[in-house]
């Protein structure tokens, strides 16, 4: 961008009657400029509160609260500029963090920078999990997640934001953020403070959207995606039945609207560099995906309730560490365990309780959550590993948080009911937890546990001392006995199989199966990688979104003696056929459990409390 247009812009944005530019005031006021976009790159201003100290440091996250990762947002930041009352050019330098000071600030009136986006960096300056970062297509979309698009003043955290986006009139916004719309091509929307700002993403797009209630909660769908195509109403049916299921689980709904986001990628590698960070990003009203782009939402129900349960918590239920999240020099909070595992916990059990899915499925998860912990260590200690998370030693096991994590507060869930007699469940505690703090009271990460006794008992404190802050692995067999599952660390079977397992994955921008053998018996002659084109003949895409398709799916994944499997294949870029039979396997299994089929009175009771039991109302 040249200093010509540069001008221009910055004129244009003085003269703009949405922000009142005579005095500065108590709030943050922000310009972004979705029109004007040149070498991909867009243009945002900012009119900070008064200033009152000689120097103003202009903070880029670190990191983002749900991510657990290092962004380094700054490093997308070009050519930031600050200019004074008389709108002169002011000195700015780096910080030791990289961060924008600005020296004599109390004359400062505003702030100008280019910002490239994260999609499409090829420069390898950030690796940022895509739900959390940031894309420009001109005049077709714009992911706005704010911590990669606005900075705060060091110490002026709290402050409210005002927003103004000057958009292409053809171009619709989607928030959990209330939207004014002032005209087709500016929008309005204010937050309370920076923290509010960034747990809230905003999606520009042509219009795609939907809309539901579900138990006094609205609720917003928006794809984003290439193309006219509208497939926002079949997201929303489907989105419409997992939080009917929430609603059901819970007592009472803690909130009155959610906006569910997607950027829907159709294989566009000049839009996006990295398109195998797929998944989503939880918001306390809001939850952002990358995913490829369907025109039916397969896979999307398991992914999407967990999102949402995140009302509970942190949203109503979080320490210091999360209320006032240091976006500079992050402080972990050491209960990860209670707001990804437990989160998970809920996702898994809600459905079970509303009688979506039945016991049996059930236990498949847990026991499959259970198998992917394998490599966890020995000793391991999940209050640790939360407060740690950041670091090389405990980032590679963030996941884990997902499987141990949820297992983990199923157990913990079993160890209240059976102290407690079953009337009081794992649900019971964080509602009433909820009503203690709420949203806007954060415990201290150090008395949480005293917290839980107090409302609980000593023997359940000692599984937190034992199992959640001390290293000890959970006790798996000794918790399951208690509702009458059998539980085997290790077990040979004989079963039915082609010796080899699918994965989904998105490859060439497509939602694919990767294959690889799991077995030295392999009658199929599948290789490690080999990816599935067509399943006896039926196009791969065509086979996820049909009825029949589905059902050769399901043959493969649980198949009969003698059924037979054809494939195509992609192997180094050629297509490769494939045919087998499946043939009796002798199967090694860890972590094997059964669902007692003569439980004791005892076991029933506990079971039926744990999987079944409502939560009172706080």
């Amino acid at each position: 961008m040249n200093n010509a247009t540069r001008i221009l812009l910055a004129t244009t944005f003085l003269t703009i009657g949405s922000i009142v530019l005579s005095a500065q005031s108590d709030r943050y006021r922000v310009d972004i400029d979705l029109r004007n976009v040149v070498d991909d790159r867009v243009e945002v201003m900012v009119w900070p509160p008064a200033i009152t100290s000689d120097t103003a440091t202009f903070v880029f996250p670190v990191t983002v609260p749900g991510t657990y990762e290092e962004h380094f947002w700054w490093r997308l930041v070009v050519n930031f500029r600050a200019y004074d009352v008389n709108n002169r050019l002011m000195d700015v330098e780096r910080s030791v963090d990289s961060q924008f000071v600005v020296r004599n600030a109390r004359t400062l009136r505003y702030v100008a920078y280019e910002l490239d986006d994260s999609f499409d960096d090829r420069t390898g300056k950030v690796n940022i999990f895509a739900p959390a970062g940031t894309g420009w297509e001109a005049d077709s979309i714009f992911v706005l997640n704010h911590g990669g698009v606005i900075p705060y003043v060091d110490g002026m955290q709290k402050r409210d934001f005002k927003v103004a986006i000057h958009k292409p009139a053809h171009l619709w916004g989607g928030s959990a953020l209330p939207i004014q719309r002032l005209s087709p091509a500016l929008d309005v929307y204010q937050a309370k403070s920076y923290d509010e700002l960034v747990d809230s993403p905003t999606l520009y797009s042509l219009p795609d959207t939907a809309t539901y209630s579900v138990e006094g909660v609205n609720v917003l769908v928006h794809c984003a995606h290439p193309g006219t195509d509208t497939v926002a109403p079949a997201y929303a049916k489907e989105l419409s039945k997992l939080t009917t299921t929430i609603a059901k689980f819970l007592p009472t709904m803690p909130v009155d609207r959610y906006a569910f986001l997607f950027y829907l990628w159709r294989g566009d590698a000049s839009n996006v560099a990295n398109p195998y960070a797929m998944g989503a990003l939880e918001h306390n009203q809001s939850s952002f995906y990358f995913l490829g782009f369907q025109k039916r939402p397969l896979g999307l129900r398991d992914i999407a309730i967990h999102e949402f349960f995140h009302i509970l918590v942190p949203l109503n239920l979080h320490s210091e560490e999360i209320d006032a999240f240091d976006f500079r020099t992050p402080k972990m909070s050491q209960h990860l365990w209670l707001y990804e595992g437990t989160t998970e916990y809920f996702a898994t059990l809600a459905p079970l309780h509303d009688s979506t899915i039945k016991e049996e499925s059930f236990k498949r998860e847990i026991q499959q959550k259970l198998r992917d912990d394998s490599d966890l260590p020995e000793k391991f200690s999940l209050t640790n590993f939360s407060k740690n998370v950041l670091t090389d030693e405990y980032h590679d096991y963030y996941d884990k948080v997902y499987t141990y994590g949820a297992v983990n507060a199923f157990l913990f869930d079993i160890a209240i009911r059976d102290a407690s007699g079953g009337k009081q469940g794992l649900l019971d505690v964080v509602m009433t937890l909820m009503k203690k703090f709420g949203p806007n009271t954060p415990f201290k990460d150090d008395e949480l546990f005293d917290h839980i006794e107090k409302i609980t008992s000593p023997k359940v404190r000692a599984y937190l001392d034992t199992y959640v802050k001390g290293t000890s692995r959970i006790p798996a067999a000794e918790m399951f006995t208690k509702i009458g599952w059998n539980y085997t660390a290790e077990k040979t079977k004989k079963e039915p199989g082609f010796g080899i397992k699918g994965d989904f994955s998105m490859v060439n921008g497509k939602a694919s199966l990767v294959l690889r053998p799991t077995s030295t018996e392999n009658p199929v002659g599948v290789v490690e990688d080999d990816v599935v084109v067509a399943i006896a003949g039926m196009p791969m895409e065509e086979a996820m979104q049909s009825a029949e398709g589905r059902k050769m799916l399901a043959s493969f994944r649980n198949p009969k003696l003698g059924d037979e499997m054809t494939l195509t294949v992609l192997r180094d870029g050629k297509e490769v056929e494939l045919k087998g039979t499946a043939i009796t396997l002798d199967v090694k299994e860890y972590h094997f459990i059964e669902i007692n089929p003569a439980p004791t009175p005892e076991q029933l009771a506990l079971r039926n409390a744990v999987f079944y039991a409502k939560a009172a109302k706080p």
